[in-house]
């Protein structure tokens, strides 16, 4: 009687076909797709935010910014310029053909604001907004509409902010004139409705941007750089970005920031814009806590070259001479003259954009 060969001398055709067991996943999930396919995970756009520091922070590249399909977080005091670099990216998804629903719950939005921060108001939805789970079931339903009338990609949401909202049961308890606790289930609630949005938010190709509150602590023995959020751990959870805002406030002739500009308002007691440090405590795109600072003043706005000298003095891009500037050995001089000039930056920001999509993404083993 022959001998049955060993197990390891089996031929090839005695086993089955792997597409055959993968097909069996596709079928039970339509959305199941290799890596190096278009996949849900696949990011392949962005909305700027306005500064091409915080672009690099968020996206790993000067030109990128807000994903589509994820959520991102921008979180902080009150005052810090959360709305307004919300509103910047209203402004500039617009741009890119998108429309806009606002999810006020604040009431922090304003036709002339929205003009003056450069959005066009009658492409921005409005919707004032109180109750956790009536935004979760608007988002969510808003975004299946979208996918069935094949409109991917052509809206972003801006929930301004999660701080604000309160749960069904808290609502109820307000309306019995009850003094009974909430006892949790707000940040239930709004786990919950950041659950259902993230895979919502997917679907739809649709970027949704989040404000929030944070606050320190103060049972911490040791405080931590990365504050608390208003509403507990869901944001930090299902975001995919988060960047912590802080604030200094900046005066005429008094500023260490080399971008501040001298442009003031004579009622404003001298105090003519702000610092913002932009710290990313979470990112799933580029190497976390990457930390940057932009320049905003009150009369002329975000400057969106602020930050990049830092990061192309820090990665070598450009080199000192004395206190003049040097780029492929052309002298560009002093800063102060050439801070504002588009064509001076555009000489070597190509070169910056290669550097830090190498430098701020993980890198292989």
């Amino acid at each position: 009687m022959a001998k049955n060969k060993k197990e390891s001398e089996v031929d090839d055709e005695s086993f089955g076909n792997i597409e055959d067991a993968f097909k069996v996943l596709e079928d039970l999930n339509p959305e199941a797709v290799f890596l190096n396919q278009n996949t849900l995970s696949t990011v392949n756009e962005w909305i700027d935010t306005g500064s091409m520091a915080l672009n690099a922070v968020i996206s790993g590249s000067i030109h990128g910014g807000i994903p589509l399909g994820r959520i991102t977080g921008l979180v902080g005091p009150q005052a810090c310029g959360k709305t307004l670099i919300a509103n910047k990216v209203m402004a500039n998804a617009q741009k890119k053909g998108m429309h806009v629903v606002y999810f006020d719950t604040e009431n922090a939005l304003d036709p002339d604001t929205a003009i003056a921060l450069g959005c066009d108001p009658k492409r921005v939805k409005h919707c004032p907004i109180e109750i956790i789970e009536d935004c979760r079931n608007q988002i969510v339903k808003f975004l299946k509409n979208i996918v069935d009338n094949k409109l991917q990609g052509k809206v972003m949401i801006v929930i301004d902010s999660l701080g604000n909202l309160i749960s069904s049961r808290e609502a109820k308890i307000i309306e019995d004139g009850k003094d009974s606790a909430d006892m949790g289930a707000r940040a239930v609630a709004l786990k919950s409705m950041l659950r259902a949005v993230t895979h919502a938010a997917a679907k739809a190709n649709c970027a949704v941007l989040f404000t929030n509150h944070v606050y320190d602590n103060p049972a911490a023995l040791y405080p931590t750089l990365v504050k608390n959020q208003s509403g507990g751990s869901g944001p930090l959870y299902m975001s995919s970005v988060i960047v912590q805002l802080a604030t200094k406030q900046e005066k005429v002739g008094k500023s260490d920031n080399k971008d501040a500009e001298e442009d003031s308002t004579a009622l404003a007691k001298g105090i003519n814009g702000l610092t913002i440090r932009a710290f990313c405590v979470k990112n799933r795109f580029s190497i976390p806590f990457l930390e940057t600072e932009m320049y905003l003043n009150f009369k002329t706005g975000l400057n969106k070259f602020s930050g990049l000298l830092e990061m192309a003095e820090g990665y070598n891009v450009l080199q000192k001479q004395g206190h003049r500037y040097v780029y492929n050995d052309e002298v560009l001089g002093f800063y102060k003259d050439w801070k504002n000039d588009e064509n001076v930056w555009n000489k070597f920001l190509p070169n910056l954009d290669e550097t830090l999509k190498k430098e701020l993404r993980f890198k292989k083993e």
